[in-house]
C-alpha cells in the first residue's frame, strides 16, 4: 500500500512537471488562457505570485476561415501588449460556442464548494472540449488551473483595457491559410525539448496542439500522419530538417491533429536554433 502511495505521488509530481500549464504554475510563471468566442473573446493573464488575473475583453469580427485557435489566441496576446518573445511562447485556449462570460466563471469558482455539482458539470464540459479539439489544455492541466482559480474571488480579476483591437492580427493569421495542426512529444530524454520545438514550429506558422513528454524514451525520431493527405506531415518534416525521415501514415488512428512528431534521442536540438 505504501509503495502504491509513493508511486501515485511520483506520478502526480511527474505530471505537474511535464504538463505545460502545470509546469508553468509550479515554476510561478504567468499563464495566459484565451476564451475564444465567435464575436467576443477574453484573454486571462494569471499571475501566480500575486494571485491576480488581468482580464482583457475583446469585441471582434467573426474570424475568417483558416485562422486556427492558436493563431487567434496569439493575436489576442499581442493586442493585450505581449512582447514578441511572449507571443511565440505557450498560449492556452478554450474555444466556446457562446460569448465568454466572466460572471458565469466567477459563479462556478465561488459556489462549487457549496454546490459540488458545479464542479462535476465543469469537469464533464472540460472533457468534452478536449475530445473535440476545442482546447490545447490537457485534462490534468484544466484541473490544476481550476484548482488555482478556485482560490480567487471576483475582486482578484482586474478588468484591463487592451492596447489595440485584435482584428488586424486575426486577419493576418487567417490570410496565411489554414495552419498545419500538429503535436510534439519529447521522447529524447533531453529537458524541455518539446517546448522548444513547439516554439520553433509556432514561429513558422504551425498550430501546435500539444507539446509534452512521451511516456517512454525512443532512440529514433518518428513522424506520424493521421490522414491520407500527408500535407501536414510533409510540412512538419521539412520544418524540422528531417527530409530523409520516412513518414508513417495511420489514417485509421483518430486525432484532431494532422501529424505528430515524436522526438527521439537522435534528434539534434541545434536544428531549433536556426
Amino acid at each position: 500500500m505504501l509503495a502504491l502511495g509513493i508511486a501515485a505521488a511520483l506520478a502526480l509530481a511527474a505530471a505537474q512537471y511535464f504538463s505545460p500549464l502545470s509546469g508553468a504554475l509550479l515554476a510561478g510563471r504567468d499563464v495566459r488562457v484565451a476564451l475564444l468566442g465567435e464575436r467576443s473573446s477574453i484573454l486571462l493573464a494569471y499571475h501566480p505570485f500575486s494571485g491576480t488575473v488581468n482580464a482583457f475583453t475583446f469585441s471582434h469580427a467573426r474570424p475568417k476561415s483558416g485562422a486556427s485557435y492558436w493563431q487567434r489566441s496569439a493575436a489576442l496576446a499581442v493586442s493585450a501588449g505581449a512582447r514578441e518573445e511572449d507571443r511565440q511562447g505557450e498560449v492556452f485556449f478554450v474555444a466556446l460556442s457562446t460569448a465568454p462570460d466572466l460572471d458565469v466563471l466567477w459563479g462556478t469558482l465561488n459556489n462549487w464548494r457549496s454546490e459540488p455539482r458545479l464542479f462535476f458539470s465543469a469537469a464533464r464540459w472540460a472533457y468534452g472540449l478536449r475530445a473535440a479539439g476545442a482546447t490545447n489544455i490537457s485534462s490534468f492541466d484544466l484541473f490544476a488551473l481550476f484548482s488555482e482559480f478556485s482560490q480567487l474571488t471576483a475582486s482578484d480579476f482586474i478588468l484591463t483595457e487592451a492596447q489595440r483591437k485584435p482584428d488586424e492580427a486575426l486577419d493576418a493569421a487567417a490570410g496565411r491559410g489554414p495552419a498545419p495542426r500538429v503535436e510534439v512529444f519529447n521522447a529524447s530524454g533531453k529537458k524541455d525539448l518539446a517546448a522548444k520545438a513547439a516554439k520553433f514550429l509556432r514561429a513558422r506558422g504551425f498550430d501546435v496542439l500539444t507539446a509534452a513528454s512521451n511516456p517512454r524514451l525512443e532512440p529514433q525520431t518518428r513522424i506520424l500522419g493521421f490522414s491520407e493527405n500527408t500535407g501536414a506531415a510533409l510540412e512538419l518534416r521539412a520544418a524540422l530538417g528531417l527530409e530523409e525521415l520516412e513518414i508513417r501514415v495511420r489514417p485509421s488512428q483518430k486525432s484532431v491533429a494532422g501529424a505528430v512528431v515524436i522526438l527521439g534521442a537522435d534528434f539534434d536540438p541545434a536544428i531549433l536554433e536556426k
